[in-house]
Parts: C-alpha cells; sequence; structure tokens
C-alpha cells in the first residue's frame, strides 16, 4: 500500500507535469487544391474560422498573389508558398515578390541538367534578398521524386537558402515507409517544411494516399512524433488533391484531426 504523503506527492507531480505539457507548436496551412471554390475574402475567412494559418502551394503570381495576400494578411493570415516548376530560367522574382518576408517557393523538378541546376541556383540567391525560401517538392515521376534524388540536388546546387520539403503521400508512393524517420533524420537540416494527409499505408493510387486527415491507416501520429524527434518547427500543410467531398467539410475535420494529434503528442 502507497503511504499517504507519498501519494500526495505523486499527485502534486502529475498535476505540475500536466500543466507544464503543451501541444505540438508548428504553423498548419492548408493546400490551395484543398479550398473549395470561394474569392479570396471567403477563403480567409473560412480558414479563420476553421483554425488554420492561412493558405499554401497557390498556384497565381503577379498582381493575384499580391492581392490574395493583401487579403489574407487582413485576416492575420499568411500566403505561405507558390507552386512552380524548375526550369533553365531562374522564377521572376518580381512576379513573386509579395511573398517576402518569410514565404517560400515549392519548386517540382522535371529533369536535371547543368542549366537546371544553375536556375535553382540562381533563383534561390534572388529569393534570399526578399527573405523567400526555396523548397525542392519530391513528386512522383518526376525527376526529383523522393527526398534522397532532393537532398543530392541540393547537394549539387550547395545554397543555403535552399532546402526541400517531405510530402507525405509521394513518399508512400515513391519509398519504404521503413525508412520514414532515417529518411526525416537524413533531411533535417535542408527540411523547410511539410506535407501531410489521411492515407491508407498500403494505398497505391492518389485516391488512397491522399484522404482527409481523418481517414486512412496511416499513423499520423507516427510521423508527427518522428518530426519532434529532429525538433522540426516549420509550417506543415494539408494536402487535398482530388479529395472527394465537399471541401469545406474535408477542412473541418482534418482540422479536428490536426489538433487531436497535436495534444496527442505533447512536449
Amino acid at each position: 500500500m502507497i503511504p499517504y504523503k507519498f501519494l500526495l506527492i505523486l499527485i502534486f507531480c502529475n498535476t505540475l507535469y500536466s500543466f507544464n505539457e503543451k501541444p505540438l507548436k508548428t504553423e498548419f496551412y492548408a493546400f490551395a487544391n484543398a479550398m473549395p471554390a470561394l474569392n479570396y475574402e471567403q477563403q480567409a475567412q473560412l480558414l479563420k474560422k476553421l483554425g488554420y494559418s492561412g493558405i499554401s502551394q497557390v498556384f497565381q503570381a503577379g498582381d493575384k498573389l499580391t492581392r490574395q495576400v493583401e487579403v489574407y494578411k487582413k485576416y492575420k493570415l499568411k500566403v505561405l508558398s507558390i507552386y512552380l516548376q524548375a526550369t533553365e530560367k531562374p522564377i521572376d522574382m518580381n512576379s513573386i515578390k509579395a511573398l517576402g518576408n518569410g514565404g517560400m517557393i515549392e519548386l517540382t523538378v522535371h529533369k536535371i541538367n547543368p542549366q537546371i541546376i544553375e536556375s535553382i541556383r540562381q533563383t534561390s540567391e534572388r529569393a534570399k534578398k526578399l527573405n523567400i525560401r526555396v523548397a525542392l517538392y519530391p513528386h512522383h515521376g518526376f525527376a526529383v521524386a523522393t527526398i534522397p534524388q532532393a537532398l543530392e540536388l541540393v547537394n549539387k546546387v550547395n545554397h543555403p537558402n535552399l532546402g526541400l520539403m517531405f510530402n507525405l503521400c509521394h513518399f508512400l508512393k515513391n519509398e519504404d515507409i521503413n525508412d520514414l524517420e532515417n529518411i526525416l533524420i537524413k533531411a533535417k537540416d535542408k527540411l523547410f517544411s511539410v506535407s501531410i494527409n489521411g492515407a491508407d499505408i498500403d494505398g497505391k493510387d492518389w485516391k488512397t494516399l491522399i484522404q482527409s486527415l481523418d481517414k486512412g491507416s496511416f499513423p499520423q501520429t507516427r510521423l508527427i512524433s518522428a518530426l519532434k524527434d529532429i525538433e522540426f518547427t516549420g509550417p506543415i500543410s494539408l494536402q487535398g488533391f482530388g479529395i472527394k467531398g465537399d471541401k469545406s467539410i474535408n477542412l473541418e475535420n482534418s482540422m479536428k484531426r490536426w489538433k487531436a494529434i497535436s495534444h496527442e503528442l505533447k512536449d
């Protein structure tokens, strides 16, 4: 039988520990492809209501991007990133300067040659002057489809403003799930952002590999725990490509699951 005084000490310690526990600290965004058909004002209102930090992986540049950034700022939300393709010409910074002060270019790479390597280097250098980071986006079927391929190209370009993204659906499509933790450890120093979604561990197509966050057999806590282990504090975004159903409801259900995951893995 536990002595009464010892029992009181245990209760006090457990209570103190519970007060010190905090939910996972990171910003959580929604990909543009997860959004319903709304204007910028309506988008921002919906995301604000649901608790997202803003939107990521938008497609439009120039005046439209500038307008979207302005509207989101009104609601204290952020347009985090734009989705572009690496070519032999560096990205036009004038078209994306609205992302300055902490935004990101998510860059897919369809082919690799010396000219593209140099253009990525120039893009990284020019973006740095605007405080915009450049993250390679591994994508199934492209020249950079895996984290190791992205890391190899990052090393070839050799610029401090160039890193990479971890995208759960593309990882499950192209890589071995048993390598998850080791891959994240290897990518740690260059991991700028992460995208997640519900997925089936044995999924083969996008229908099974991209679901709302509350669905699928993949254990999301495993991924988030691995990110915590490498002390990742960058942005995390919700992938929404091709998910069927009401997108507003998908966003709401995904946010509920995100909050649950965050509290399951407290500091």
